[in-house]
């Protein structure tokens, strides 16, 4: 079969880029020809962009800004390792930045099948125009539409009434749906009035050595020590009860990201913002003897490579997401949903297990996974 993937904008997050990757090679592992559209936002228009650039002279001559007031045109540099990565190992569609132009390409392209997922692609404030991600611009064409993983990313309903009433209509029109976290079940049914069920993020349905397949040289078994951090929301808090856990293990802390994400603004030094290699990000869990992170991925790659971690949730970007994981694995010990508690479930321990209950756990739960899109992508 020919299918498209519909997922959020690719090359600014690890954890999304990654998700993107191992869905494609699920389905291409099952003989499948795969796309994944590269669907972006829309590009600014000349009032907006002079709007912005008026806002930020401004902060630049108050000293409340020290990035470029052009930053955007430094993305391809600053995001060249993650676009590289991508035009490498993952098939993609032309730049798509308009509802016309996603019309037109699968008016072009005979697909059979479009998935929507995985991440948070069914949260509003995350995706761009929500309902092209209900398959909105799908029109007098035949296609099967499945949604895998998809994700709203909290446990409450954030859409607004009009929102709500539409991707109700499309939602209706999928063929079978399936969500990442066990709250979307209810969401689903409660708001769109259609059945769902409760799935693996993509990346866990790969093995642990497809990854090392990828970092290939950047990884060194002999090298695994350290505790390696990932934070989205970067805080001494959390910096100090890392540093405190290194202490304890007479090791040291590391990090493989940007210092600065691309919307803050505290630095001149366009290195600052730089995104390392995936690989290196991936070889970043392999090698790590402790992790501490406040990211989804960080906590799915964490399980994947079987490193004690503690993972700080997170109120603003979604906590569903991390609780119906580590509940299906009794793993709830892991959560810390302050910085001032990760040292204390550090110290209670249990948490540098060999995870061969959990792996065996996920490698059950990736059976039921495989069978949803072997029943969805081949039902009538």
């Amino acid at each position: 079969m020919k299918i498209a993937i519909m997922t959020q904008p690719l090359g600014k997050n690890y954890g999304g880029i990654m998700q993107a990757w191992a869905l494609q090679q699920v389905l291409k592992k099952m003989g499948h020809e795969v796309v994944t559209i590269d669907y972006n936002y829309p590009a600014p228009n000349f009032f907006y962009k002079q709007a912005r650039l008026g806002y930020r002279l401004i902060k630049k001559i108050a000293g409340k800004r020290l990035a470029p007031l052009n930053f955007e045109k430094h993305f391809p540099y600053l995001l060249q390792h993650t676009h590289a990565f991508i035009n490498k190992n993952i098939i993609i569609s032309e730049y798509i930045d308009n509802d016309i132009a996603l019309e037109h390409h699968f008016d072009r392209n005979k697909y059979d099948v479009i998935i929507v997922g995985s991440d948070q692609t069914w949260r509003p404030k995350y995706s761009p125009n929500i309902y092209n991600f209900y398959l909105s611009f799908i029109k007098n064409i035949k296609i099967k539409r499945l949604a895998y993983a998809a994700s709203f990313g909290v446990d409450a309903w954030e859409y607004s009434e009009e929102e709500t009433k539409k991707c109700a209509e499309l939602a209706a029109l999928f063929d079978a749906i399936s969500v990442r976290e066990e709250s979307g079940i209810h969401l689903c049914k409660q708001y769109l009035g259609v059945d769902s069920e409760c799935v693996l993020d993509p990346t866990l349905l790969l093995s642990k050595n497809d990854y090392f397949d990828l970092i290939d040289d950047k990884w060194n078994e002999k090298s695994c020590e350290g505790v390696y951090t990932y934070f989205l929301d970067l805080n001494d808090e959390k910096m100090n009860a890392a540093e405190y856990i290194a202490r304890d293990l007479d090791t040291y802390t590391y990090n493989c990201q940007a210092k600065y994400s691309l919307g803050d603004s505290s630095s001149k030094d366009l290195n600052d913002y730089k995104m390392p290699a995936v690989q290196s990000w991936l070889a970043s869990f392999a090698s790590a003897r402790f992790v501490i992170t406040d990211s989804f991925h960080g906590m799915v790659f964490s399980i994947i490579f079987g490193k004690p971690f503690v993972i700080i949730a997170n109120n603003d970007r979604g906590v569903a997401r991390f609780v119906s994981l580590l509940s299906k694995l009794n793993m709830l010990n892991h959560i810390a949903y302050n910085s001032s508690s990760i040292i204390d479930i550090y110290h209670a321990g249990e948490l540098g297990s060999s995870y061969s209950n959990e792996y065996s756990d996920i490698l059950e739960m990736k059976d039921e996974c495989m069978s949803f899109l072997i029943r969805g992508l081949n039902d009538k």
